[in-house]
């Protein structure tokens, strides 16, 4: 597996990292990232004023975005939500389905962290994508 140039994009109040990953020639891919959180649309924006009008609330589950492209294959935009989260099955956005939220395994074992050549405990998620067939026409 090989990591593309990856860049960063600085928003107002937090930072969205972007990064392009490769697949080895069986389509397995590995990827190692912060677990995200959750995170709430500005307080005191136009959106959380209309969210609270409607009587809901402005908060996203944590969540990752992928975007999965391969010739011959239809684009994919999808996003994996991060079980446990308090919002998970209350997303305003409603991108939260039971497919998309894999299973995250806790690792505490000192050998395993070790070998994974970090220096604390982490979490593993297993996630396959499945992409479509371009059709002609």
């Amino acid at each position: 597996m090989t990591l593309g140039a990856g860049g960063l994009l600085r928003l107002k109040n937090h930072v969205a990292v972007r990064r392009r990953i490769e697949t080895d020639s069986e389509g397995r891919y590995r990827i190692r990232s912060i677990m995200p959180s959750g995170y709430a649309c500005p307080p005191g924006s136009q959106t959380e004023k209309l969210l609270k009008a409607m009587g809901r609330h402005g908060n996203r589950p944590a969540h990752v975005h992928f975007f999965v492209a391969a010739p011959g294959y239809r684009k994919l935009t999808t996003q994996i939500n991060i079980d446990g989260d308090k919002y998970l099955h209350d997303d305003f956005a409603f991108g939260t389905r039971d497919e998309l939220i894999p299973r995250a395994e806790r690792v505490t074992d000192a050998r395993e962290i070790h070998q994974a050549g970090l220096n604390k405990p982490f979490a593993r998620i297993h996630f396959d994508f499945t992409v479509i067939k371009e059709v002609a026409g």
